[in-house]
């Protein structure tokens, strides 16, 4: 909230700067949505500014919509999901890259996450032994997980070469289900 020295119209010099929330129409690519608009107006000449505050809120709203657009996740939803993890910011960071201040800028919808790093939140979400493993590679030993995780099991996938027709056929491998090695459950791969 402003005082009344920091709230003097700088246009006018008469007039206070009141806050204000408007909608504004905006178009990315072909989505068009009213997005709220945050600025000040002058009591007396009337002027609309923005402080670097609502400049701020502004440019995240914007910045969530282009992420909703770009089907990646929204500042919301990757510190919801890093929260499911258990893990800081400082933590996430090792573990997924982008650099030590990455998950504040994520999360505060400052910038976007690259779509390869959206789709490494959202496989380490879903895969238990994946989050295990980059957690791994990141350099924590597995008691720093704790929970849920420590009952993780390790994945693979391989690529075989069958004698007959030669193709390449694709043995997957689930961490949740039993394989009958009798009857492989493998087939061409595509």
């Amino acid at each position: 909230m402003m005082n009344d020295s920091n709230n003097l119209c700088p246009i006018c010099g008469e007039g206070h700067l009141q806050p204000q929330v408007g909608q504004n129409t905006v178009k990315y690519k072909d989505q068009t949505v009213a997005l709220e608009f945050r600025f000040s107006l002058c009591d007396v000449c009337g002027s609309e500014q923005s402080n670097a505050e609502q400049l701020r809120a502004n440019k995240r709203a914007m910045m969530a919509f282009k992420k909703r657009v770009d089907g990646l996740l929204t500042g919301k939803e990757v510190r919801a999901l890093r929260e499911r993890l258990g893990l800081s910011q400082a933590k996430a960071a090792r573990i997924f890259g982008g650099g030590p201040v990455a998950f504040s800028k994520y999360e505060s919808d400052d910038v976007a996450q690259s779509e390869a790093m959206d789709k490494l939140l959202r496989l380490a979400d879903k895969l238990p032994a994946a989050f295990v493993l980059l957690t791994r590679q990141a350099g924590f030993e597995d008691r720093v997980l704790g929970g849920d995780w420590e009952e993780a099991v390790e994945w693979s996938s391989e690529v075989e070469l069958r004698s007959g027709d030669g193709r390449p056929r694709l043995r997957l491998v689930s961490s949740s289900t039993p394989m009958d090695v009798d009857e492989p459950p493998w087939g061409n791969a595509a």
